[in-house]
């Protein structure tokens, strides 16, 4: 008597998809025509070929047999059913359980993004592969490629989702060693589940297929360019004036990296003219991604949220606004538990007064008095840090 089919299988030499037994293939539902493009009609096959699950003794998960070997479990069969859920087809488990990310079918959408982003990496000589197991983060992400210094792992996330699935799925991919960028076409004020994770959000299309036939994908957010102004320039991040080093309401006088949303101080630079897929008049996608792998645009998270900055500007802003690379990449909510104190007792402590010296007043402006703070008018004074023709005056000084 010959063994049952689920005897014979050895999972771990399978993809962790759905065996069907009938056929005696691998169905891979996140793979375009489910892995086999040679049968444009094996879904409709599949749907007419029943009973399933038990009964039918059809559809295998191969995922949770190959669990079962790699924890010394009994080996057993574990039996699916292909139902037409809210969503789109999936593979469910005979006993209920949610069924595995790997065995639902992806929507056109999410295919389209997933073609853009390899397609993208292969185009500036990455080696890309899609739905690739690894190990140490025990993840398929959607695209992995590997460049000549790093390894991006590339997610899509067409539909919504909860802040702490998608920061799990940074953390395990992250311990992979892979730097991960999330893409999504949702607007920019409907991915507040994003912000802890490197992201890039691209405006929604009417069609699938024009995420991969336009030339150029304008972002909408995730990305943010800087340019160089005085202190006391409006700062974008914190909404206010004050200096982003010493986060003093009085300005230090010095020059400083200030967020933008002019794309002109960014696009002149040589990352931006020398790439394959060039700056234009905004960062578009393909733009990121290029830089991405390549190195040239890093994440940095300001308070809660994570942006994708350049990298000639990363360490600037890391030595005046704190953080590092591996906060950012971290997918965890930063607490902003910090020591009690008045601000009062903070103003007047010597080491604060000691690193951060307050320029004063030479009193040739009025109101401004000599040896006080310095005032509005002060901007107009010669002696000032902070006049307005300051940078002027120090580019006749060093010559």
């Amino acid at each position: 008597m010959s063994r049952p089919v689920w005897e014979q299988l050895d999972p771990l030499a399978f993809n962790d998809g759905v065996f069907y037994v009938s056929a005696g293939i691998e169905l891979q539902p996140r793979l375009n025509l489910w892995g086999h493009p040679e049968q444009p009609d094996l879904r409709e096959r599949l749907a007419n070929d029943r009973p399933h699950g038990i009964g039918g003794k059809k559809l295998l998960c191969l995922l949770c047999m190959r669990h079962r070997i790699q924890n010394n479990l009994p080996r057993i069969p574990v039996w699916l059913t292909f139902v037409e859920g809210r969503h789109g087809p999936m593979f469910r488990h005979e006993d209920g359980r949610s069924p595995h990310p790997e065995h639902e079918p992806e929507t056109d959408t999410h295919k389209a993004l997933k073609e853009r982003k390899a397609r993208t990496w292969e185009s500036v000589g990455g080696t890309v592969e899609v739905e690739v197991w690894r190990p140490r983060a025990r993840r398929r992400p959607d695209v992995l490629a590997i460049g000549p210094d790093l390894t991006v792992a590339g997610e899509i996330q067409h539909s919504k989702a909860t802040p702490r699935s998608i920061q799990a799925r940074q953390r395990a991919l992250r311990k992979a060693g892979d730097r991960v960028v999330w893409t999504t076409d949702r607007g920019a004020g409907d991915i507040a589940f994003l912000h802890a994770v490197p992201h890039l959000s691209i405006p929604a299309l009417a069609d699938h297929r024009m995420y991969l036939s336009q030339t150029r994908l304008e972002l909408s957010a995730g990305a943010i360019t800087f340019e160089t102004q005085r202190c006391g320039w409006a700062d974008l991040w914190t909404g206010t004036n004050r200096c982003p080093a010493t986060r003093n309401a009085k300005p230090c006088g010095s020059m400083h990296l200030y967020p933008t949303l002019n794309p002109h101080s960014y696009s002149r630079q040589k990352a931006a003219t020398t790439a394959l897929f060039p700056c234009g008049p905004r960062p578009h996608l393909d733009h990121l991604l290029e830089g991405i792998l390549h190195g040239t645009w890093l994440p940095y998270r300001h308070r809660d949220r994570v942006s994708w900055i350049p990298a000639d500007a990363h360490a600037t802003v890391t030595a005046e606004r704190g953080g590092t690379l591996d906060l950012a990449e971290s997918g965890t909510t930063p607490h902003r538990d910090g020591p009690a104190g008045r601000a009062c007792e903070r103003r007047h402590d010597p080491k604060t007064q000691a690193a951060t010296p307050t320029p004063l007043c030479c009193g040739q402006k009025l109101p401004g008095k000599a040896g006080q703070p310095l005032v509005l008018a002060c901007q107009l004074c010669r002696n000032s840090p902070t006049y307005y023709r300051r940078d002027e005056l120090d580019q006749q000084q060093a010559q």
